[in-house]
């Protein structure tokens, strides 16, 4: 397997208002020339340990609240979406799923001290920030309320100004945001158990409860749209800060009202936050019952974190050796995660040839392969997708599908086509950036579109058992090749 991994860089902080306007401006050039310049089914489950990256679905995919992962986005090493899992301290897989994002993303960068220097590309090289000093000076001397501190001035500056790119995955994360979701990464998380994704409307919603964990218990389904969390409404409030708010220490209860669809009033819950694991792998040889008595694996991938390929290798390893006639690869609700990760993947299931392609406009042309000699070349495989599967898993399932390896079972994909490099920044935020795009061995771009399967199911209420439906499916082909 060959493949190709981006760099990164950046830094900034601040205090309080009026007088430290000029510190505020630092901080903004500093932050804006960083951002120029540089969550289940299986028997046995494999944990993910500490230390490993997120691959957050940030806001347009499932982020696991638990640990979205939003889908999240792809990162350069593929962030999240825009599920993510709701947890708290443990984040995210993002996700930000990213559903909120578990971008497609490459591993975050250090934060070396730098100066800051405005290059010649830099939109700020020709700016005249004197209107930025007028009119907050103006705040200063005649607002009527307080005045927001300097870092959460800096903040708000750094992701309004990056809303003029139009690009929902290169975005600012805050610090407590980011510390949050490196801290789900390490695998012990404490949270509702959801993933959750930013919907098209800009809502938070469940996209699924985990299995056994208190969303599931309390009653939340898929489809639940947010709309209170203790009492305050979310309507208006950024993604990631619900996120936050929804999280909490174990032992802890939130109370939640939602939108459900059929409900003419919003329904209430109350729900203990709990300490559980968040599994990468899981897997098993599938009951008889499920099967007519034929020896069938089943994987299930949450997300493609660090990894990601180190687990789904310990997983054929003791599948394969039972002689299954097949193998179902389940990439449901998986927000996405690290681009090396996702090749990585694809490359335990496919021989020599292409897995992907990513382009951007600064010339970049590169083409990541797999190569031959691995594990599960050849053993009959179906790939499980919906919605919620997303960045990293759309490139695995657009790698398998394009080059005729298996087929997929399921829904349309989230859509997710671009991969973004990850920059810590001084005061411990983030700053994502859309550094490419990917493209699937046959040329297509699924931005916005999704990878369509071969053969189409509705997603069912709970996954995994004889009651779901794509499972089944997916069985059924493997039994027959039809």
């Amino acid at each position: 397997m060959s493949y190709n991994s981006p760099n990164s860089d950046p830094s900034s902080t601040g205090r309080r208002s009026p007088g430290l306007l000029p510190l505020a401006l630092v901080g903004l050039l500093f932050g804006l020339a960083m951002a120029v310049a540089g969550f289940l089914i299986g028997r046995a489950v494999a944990a993910t340990p500490p230390g490993a990256e997120p691959a957050l679905a940030q806001a347009a995919t499932a982020t696991a609240l638990l640990p979205t992962p939003s889908p999240a986005a792809t990162l350069a090493p593929t962030e999240p979406p825009p599920a993510t899992v709701t947890t708290a301290p443990t984040d995210a897989p993002a996700a930000t799923p990213a559903p909120t994002e578990m971008p497609t993303e490459l591993p975050p960068t250090a934060s070396p001290t730098v100066e800051v220097i405005i290059g010649g590309d830099s939109p700020l090289a020709e700016a005249d920030l004197a209107t930025f000093y007028e009119a907050w000076n103006l705040i200063a001397e005649q607002y009527d309320g307080p005045l927001p501190p300097t870092d959460e001035l800096m903040e708000s500056a750094i992701a309004g100004s990056l809303e003029a790119l139009g690009d929902d995955y290169t975005r600012y994360v805050s610090p407590e945001v980011a510390a949050r979701t490196r801290q789900d990464m390490e695998g012990a998380v404490e949270g509702i158990g959801a993933m959750v994704q930013e919907n098209d409307e800009g809502l938070f919603e469940i996209v699924r409860p985990i299995d056994g964990q208190p969303a599931d218990l309390a009653g939340l389904r898929a489809g639940d749209v947010l709309i209170e969390v203790d009492g305050q409404s979310v309507l208006e409030i950024d993604f990631d800060e619900v996120i936050l708010m929804v999280r909490g220490p174990a032992g802890t209860t939130v109370n939640l009202k939602v939108m459900r669809e059929g409900e003419p009033e919003p329904l209430a819950f109350s729900i203990v936050r709990a300490r559980f694991e968040v599994a990468v792998v899981e897997y098993e040889m599938l009951p008889a019952e499920m099967t007519g008595g034929a020896a069938i694996g089943y994987i299930r991938l949450t997300e493609f974190g660090a990894t990601a390929e180190e687990k789904l290798l310990e997983a054929l390893a003791a599948l394969l050796p039972q002689q299954p006639v097949g193998l179902i690869l389940d990439l449901r609700d998986n927000p996405g995660g690290y681009l090396d990760q996702s090749v990585a993947v694809a490359d335990a299931f496919l021989p020599a040839g292409v897995a992907l392609f990513e382009r951007n406009i600064r010339g970049l042309d590169e083409t990541f392969s797999t190569d031959d000699g691995d594990a599960a070349e050849e053993i009959p495989l179906v790939v499980l997708v919906n919605a919620g599967s997303a960045s990293a898993s759309e490139i695995v399932a657009g790698a398998i599908q394009d080059r005729g390896r298996a087929v997929l079972v399921g829904e349309t994909t989230f859509g997710k086509g671009s991969v973004q490099q990850i920059h810590t920044l001084a005061d411990g935020g983030e700053l994502r950036v859309t550094v490419a795009r990917w493209y699937t061995p046959n040329n297509h771009t699924i931005q916005d579109e999704g990878i369509t399967p071969d053969i189409e199911v509705e997603t069912p209420e709970d996954l995994g058992g004889p009651e779901d439906g794509q499972l089944m499916r997916a069985v059924e082909y493997i039994l027959n090749g039809q």
